[in-house]
């Protein structure tokens, strides 16, 4: 059942229109969890649509289901954290410094891989769906190529994340729209978080706009899929958060707080986990979280395992700058302002 009334819903309203102001074309779609009850408040459609059920791109939380996997496959005996890259790709094993990087490091942002591969942008035909056209050749040409810094080092990476997705799949012998639907979605009862859409979700996946409301396309990630490729609703990722929390499967929660232990320390107060941003605050409390962006939309999880808390914040506005391989320059993201901010308002605690 969808409630709207939690006491934090008046101040979702008060943040959409502080930072995305009025917008138009504009969906926002917000989530709350608090002890096990959900709450969804929602803005821009009529008045009887179904929030909870839209359909967003989720982006780079799509980084915290590959951390989740390894995790999972880990606990099955069918892989090591510790795992190196050389071990699944033997075509990288001439390349001492690719074939050490470890599958931890993959899901850290630790491997020394930069933000994108390097061949991106000679197969880039339509700068709105940059991806598109990439593909495995393209793939392990650039890793053959690259010369990554030192491992050990903080560097968000979206080809690292990639990879561990195209890593699990070779591990496997499955598709990571399998590995996700088998090992998280079937167990937590998470039916549109999926790679690839149904007709009936595809009706209910939404146009996405720019920030200046020009539409583009949704993103296709291909062979990077594990770096942003999923699509999703508020509810399922509530039913995500509040598994990571510790509600829901056995199987599936064990792996995820595998996940949320600090890797690497970024700088005071910020540290990084398998695919989780983690900030500290007051009282040794900390608060798990990841954003996602395309050019068309935005998307914001975060929460509190010890007092049971998440924000979903997901919109069909874009948060990066429309132009030639412009994928490094992001604006502002408001989904981020406002995921934070409800949370901060719910914790009292964090800083």
């Amino acid at each position: 059942m969808i409630i709207s009334d939690h006491p934090l819903m008046g101040r979702a309203e008060a943040l959409t229109r502080e930072h995305f102001g009025s917008q138009s074309p504009l969906t926002v779609t917000i989530g709350i969890l608090e002890n096990g009850n959900q709450y969804y408040w929602g803005h821009g459609q009529p008045q009887d649509f179904d929030y909870s059920s839209a359909i967003y791109e989720a982006a780079s939380i799509t980084k915290v289901f590959m951390a989740t996997l390894l995790c999972i496959l880990e606990r099955q005996g069918k892989l090591k954290r510790t795992d190196t890259i050389g071990k699944y790709i033997p075509e990288c094993a001439g390349h001492r410094k690719i074939s050490a990087i470890t599958l931890e490091q993959l899901s850290a942002h630790t491997s020394g891989l930069p933000r994108l591969p390097a061949g991106l942008k000679s197969v880039m035909t339509n700068k709105l769906n940059p991806y598109e056209h990439y593909s495995e050749e393209h793939l392990l040409k650039d890793l053959q190529k690259c010369r990554p810094a030192s491992a050990g080092r903080f560097e968000y990476s979206n080809l690292g994340a990639g990879l561990l997705g195209y890593i699990l799949t070779r591990c496997t012998g499955r598709s990571l729209g399998e590995l996700v639907k088998d090992e998280i979605c079937g167990p937590l009862f998470m039916e549109d978080t999926v790679f690839g859409l149904n007709p009936a979700q595809q009706d209910r996946l939404l146009p996405v706009y720019t920030a200046n409301g020009k539409e583009v396309p949704h993103w296709d990630l291909g062979v990077l899929a594990g770096a942003g490729g999923l699509r999703t609703t508020a509810r399922d990722l509530l039913q995500f958060a509040k598994a990571n929390i510790g509600m829901g499967a056995s199987a599936v929660t064990t792996a995820m707080k595998e996940t949320q232990r600090p890797v690497h320390r970024i700088r005071r107060n910020a540290e990084v986990g398998m695919g989780w941003m983690i900030r500290s605050g007051v009282y040794h409390d900390r608060m798990h979280w990841h954003n996602g962006g395309t050019y068309g939309s935005s998307s914001f999880i975060g929460f509190h395992r010890e007092k049971n808390m998440a924000v979903i914040v997901l919109s069909n506005n874009g948060s990066f700058t429309v132009g030639p391989f412009s994928l490094l320059r992001a604006q502002k993201r408001h989904v981020d302002e406002i995921g934070l901010e409800l949370l901060r308002s719910m914790t009292k605690t964090i800083d």
